[in-house]
């Protein structure tokens, strides 16, 4: 089973979500991410992949949600993370888009991972919800 990492990187109030540029997959969008490499832990392979895709360093890197593809042989971890800057340069995508949890599916976004993105939607109104003042 391949080990895949992806990342919903959360800035501003808004996550990014990538168009593949390459592949079976052309034109679906995505988290960025990429595979685990031997000797890596999957938050490792994360912090690599979304410098080298993204050319940017991520923080406060927390886990979300695991899918698992049986027909793709697909083993995907998802985490949250924040970044002090946005991504700049397309390396491996062909589009970035900032969006919300309720409106990625506005876009060509894969199916497969349905699970992360209400694991997002889930995190995203628990950390949204109005504060109640204290009595």
């Amino acid at each position: 089973m391949l080990d895949v990492v992806c990342g919903a990187l959360i800035i501003d109030g808004k996550v990014l979500i990538a168009k593949r540029s390459h592949g079976a997959s052309i034109g679906k969008f995505e988290f960025p991410g990429g595979k685990v490499e031997p000797g890596e832990t999957r938050k490792e392979a994360l912090i690599r992949e979304m410098k080298e895709e993204c050319q940017i360093d991520i923080e406060q890197v927390e886990f979300l949600q695991e899918s698992v593809d049986e027909n793709q042989n697909v083993h995907l971890t998802c985490f949250t993370c924040t970044a002090k800057e946005k991504p700049t340069k397309l390396l491996v995508h062909s589009e970035y888009i900032w969006t919300t949890p309720d409106h990625i599916y506005d876009h060509d976004f894969f199916e497969t991972d349905r699970s992360l993105v209400e694991k997002l939607q889930e995190r995203w109104s628990c950390l949204n919800e109005p504060k109640k003042p204290k009595s």
